[in-house]
């Protein structure tokens, strides 16, 4: 309900809003929680991020930019720490900067990843079903960091 006030604007009437202690704890455990998740979410990814290093094929950035933002979601410590990083941080923080991957980084990427796909499906797979499903992913692959990935603009 509404009433006038002496100047003529209405102001909204307040009620108090009562919440229980027990409502409180439960909200403060539920959030426990779900940070929790985004936290164990956030070092699956990076661990999955660094293996990406040394193992041709499996994407380093996608799952470290993954990271990132599921450490933003829950510890503002690791997320810090994952910028701060002379390794990984640098990528992160030029992604933010630039919103995305410049055109020029995008067919360097697909390059590089169809080039280990052709080697893995060529030389190390001796399976034909494994070969299909090697290239297979890596043609997904390279779809996905050309058409879904945001393209920045090149700095100049």
């Amino acid at each position: 309900m509404e009433y006038k006030s002496k100047i003529g604007n209405p102001q909204p009437r307040c009620k108090e809003i009562s919440i229980s202690e027990r409502d409180v704890r439960l909200e403060l455990k539920k959030n426990r929680i779900v940070r929790a998740l985004y936290m164990t979410g956030g070092t699956v990814s990076l661990a999955l991020g660094i293996i990406g290093i040394f193992l041709p094929g499996l994407p380093t950035t996608p799952f470290v930019l993954l990271s990132a933002a599921l450490y933003a979601k829950s510890s503002e410590k690791l997320y810090n720490w994952l910028l701060n990083n002379k390794f990984l941080g640098p990528r992160i923080k030029n992604y933010q900067r630039q919103k995305g991957v410049p055109l020029k980084g995008k067919y360097k990427i697909i390059a590089f990843m169809l080039t280990m796909v052709f080697i893995s499906s060529l030389i190390v797979a001796k399976v034909l079903f494994l070969k299909i499903v090697i290239i297979s992913a890596g043609v997904i692959g390279a779809i996905v960091v050309r058409f879904v990935v945001p393209t920045a603009k090149d700095e100049e």
